[in-house]
């Protein structure tokens, strides 16, 4: 079977402390550009970056600076939400006061529901627990496929509160979005489309000034 390019080319580099919006139309290539940021997917040319040092997702240490949110996030069969939120603690060896999961199981509803499995979740109480879990763990750099495409307002302006706090803690953010934010300012707007990427400085308080057209990732020095 014949490869088909996504994109090509593509150049793009997000700061510690910034939140960058990518859109596109259907099928332009999201959630393929995010898989091969969080080393899901390796591309077939050019390089990822993490922190100054290349990265493909085989370094634990590494992966262990950054969270992806797929569009459909996946769990365990045979864990309960509370089960799941114990695992990813200590496997990121995390103390039980130094995890904040149970506050935010609080913010979006869920701390009522932490004997239940993920599969008698709705979808946007799927979405609700994959996002306490990578928030739980305070990454250098998150990774949202279309994070508040299941969630409902209230949920909304929780996701939006969350990524302004990491965003003041010095964590860099990508998010894909088809929708409004509520509440949320990005740093950088990126259009992918057509097999190009624009990236445009959102800050100038308008539509947004093109900064550059180009492919590719480097999260280096002070980037994440």
């Amino acid at each position: 079977m014949a490869r088909r390019k996504v994109f090509a080319g593509a150049s793009l580099s997000l700061r510690a402390g910034e939140v960058a919006f990518l859109t596109g139309p259907n099928g332009a290539g999201k959630s393929t550009l995010l898989r091969c940021l969080a080393g899901w997917d390796a591309p077939a040319e050019g390089r990822v970056e993490l922190c100054g040092r290349r990265f493909d997702g085989a370094d634990r240490a590494q992966r262990s600076l950054l969270a992806f949110v797929p569009d459909v996030p996946s769990f365990y069969d045979d864990l309960t939400a509370g089960e799941h939120i114990r695992f990813v603690r200590q496997a990121n060896r995390m103390s039980a006061d130094d995890d904040p999961s149970e506050r935010l199981m609080a913010l979006f509803g869920l701390d009522g529901h932490r004997d239940q499995l993920p599969s008698a979740y709705s979808r946007g109480m799927r979405q609700k627990l994959a996002l306490v879990l990578a928030f739980a763990r305070a990454p250098r750099l998150l990774l949202l496929d279309e994070p508040y495409g299941p969630l409902d307002p209230d949920a909304s302006g929780v996701l939006s509160g969350l990524i302004e706090e990491a965003r003041s803690a010095g964590a860099a953010v990508l998010a894909s979005c088809h929708h409004d934010v509520p509440n949320l300012r990005p740093d950088a707007l990126l259009r992918l489309e057509d097999g190009r990427l624009a990236v445009l400085d959102a800050r100038d308080g308008g539509e947004g000034r093109m900064v550059r057209n180009a492919f590719g990732a480097s999260f280096g020095g002070d980037d994440a």
